[in-house]
């Protein structure tokens, strides 16, 4: 058979990877892992951002998190004024810019360790001493801890939370039983989990063994990396999520292009 491109996500920003795939040869299959719902904080969440004070900045590390936020955003527009916006990277980002506001970003991936780091660089001069952090009931410390670490004071709101979905994945464990190429898109490390549960052992076993796995950026290539996957690729400074997939597709291909 034709070597598999497996997404584990069905999303519309994803078409033009699907479709690069595609033109190389793969098959491609994409299934939705999870599901979000609104996060105990979500309710509130206007009137938060209506009452802060100075020196405080937001920051999130997920789209899901961007979206949330950006619903909130506008109506509190007036009290946002000198308030910086941080996103860990242009995808997380997008939710935020499309209402209206101008998240910085670092312009390379750097994983949420990195971000932190990003953030405390920009402190001193934008008078930053208390983060915001929107976070998910799955969010990992790393960005929460690393500001907290440089001397940053740090709130969690939970705006979101992660439902996993009973998804279809016999065409993934198809190609794994039958021993042909196959290369994984993996979004964040709740995507991993979410994927890890629906398989039995021997498909988990050959995934990490055999697979091709695409980490959307370090902190997802890390759990990745911790569960035991052998081939696992990833941004690396300026590089980008979709040159490295492509890179990730040829490699699993055998260069066929």
């Amino acid at each position: 058979m034709s070597p598999l491109f497996f997404l584990t996500r069905l999303d519309a920003i994803d078409d033009p990877l699907a479709a690069k795939a595609s033109q190389l040869g793969f098959t491609v299959l994409r299934a939705p892992l999870f599901a979000t719902e609104a996060g105990r904080d979500a309710p509130t969440l206007g009137k938060r951002l209506s009452n802060l004070g100075h020196g405080i900045a937001i920051a999130w590390t997920s789209r899901r998190a961007a979206e949330v936020l950006a619903n909130a955003l506008p109506k509190a527009r007036p009290h946002l004024a000198g308030v910086p916006l941080y996103a860990l990277g242009e995808e997380s980002a997008m939710p935020v810019r499309r209402a209206g506001f101008s998240p910085i970003t670092p312009g390379e991936s750097t994983g949420a360790a990195g971000f932190a780091r990003f953030i405390l660089g920009r402190a001193s001069q934008e008078r930053v001493g208390f983060v915001l952090f929107m976070s998910g009931d799955r969010s990992l410390p790393d960005l929460p801890d690393g500001l907290k670490a440089g001397g940053i004071e740090v709130h969690s709101l939970e705006i979101y939370r992660t439902r996993f979905l009973d998804a279809d994945v016999k065409g993934l464990s198809t190609w794994l039983t039958n021993g042909d190429p196959v290369a994984v898109a993996f979004f964040s490390p709740s995507g991993v989990t979410a994927l890890e549960r629906l398989l039995g052992d021997p498909e988990r076993a050959m995934l990490h063994d055999r697979a091709v796995a695409v980490a959307r950026g370090s902190t997802t290539a890390q759990a990745l990396e911790t569960r035991g996957y052998r081939n696992v690729f990833h941004p690396n400074g300026a590089g980008t999520f979709e040159s490295v997939a492509r890179e990730a597709l040829l490699a699993t291909s055998g260069g066929r292009r």
